[in-house]
């Protein structure tokens, strides 16, 4: 029997591929994303660190019972303690100054904005829509990567960051969170998590687009 999850990836599978064929994935792939794309983008995504911080949060407090609260937690314990220093430092280390690259391009903003204001305003389930959308089309995209070689050794981390086991069990802790809320859902409130999870695929489009963006 498909699952929630199975579904919505069956029913979105063109912008699935659009993303996972994205010139910035392909880049990487290749070993050939331009430096000051890689720069861009590591702005862009450092600052919505800060943004995810706020949607977890915010799932937390949502969240059914202490089991997904734990779990939550350790997510955002992960995103304050590690990812952020780990931005911090590449930046430093690649003498990348923020203020070069602001991140008011129509593409981060519809990222940025669209993630936080669903999560303010929608339901534990569209939280976990948002996040499923997020990471689990990450981790395939940089599993796939992983097993090319990249001379940039931040990008090559990155890569890593997001093809590890660790955060593989994180994709699937959601994967599984969302079909265990769509158990309870009416088919109204599945299609409107099926609409929103295809926005957050194309909001991922538009925001890897916005890193070549002069």
């Amino acid at each position: 029997m498909e699952t929630f999850s199975e579904r919505l990836l069956r029913e979105h599978q063109d912008a699935w591929r659009a993303m996972q064929q994205h010139r910035f994935v392909l880049d990487i792939e290749h070993d050939r994303l331009p430096e000051s794309v890689f720069n861009r983008y590591l702005v862009f995504e450092g600052n919505f660190v800060a943004t995810a911080i706020a949607i977890f949060a915010l799932g937390v407090s949502k969240a059914p019972d202490i089991r997904q609260q734990r779990w939550l937690i350790g997510v955002l314990n992960a995103l304050v303690d590690t990812q952020i220093a780990w931005f911090e430092r590449v930046l430093a280390e690649r003498r990348v100054d923020p203020a070069d690259y602001p991140d008011d391009l129509p593409g981060v903003r519809r990222f940025r904005d669209g993630m936080l204001h669903t999560a303010q305003q929608g339901s534990y389930a569209q939280i976990i829509t948002l996040m499923f959308g997020a990471e689990w089309m990450y981790y395939h995209w940089c599993r796939r990567v992983s097993e090319r070689s990249q001379q940039d050794a931040d990008v090559r981390r990155w890569v890593e960051m997001h093809a590890e086991e660790e955060f593989y069990q994180q994709a699937c802790w959601l994967k599984e969170e969302l079909d265990r809320c769509a158990h309870g859902l009416s088919e109204a409130e599945k299609q409107a998590l099926s609409a929103l999870y295809g926005e957050v695929l194309q909001w991922e489009i538009d925001f890897h687009t916005a890193a070549y963006v002069d």
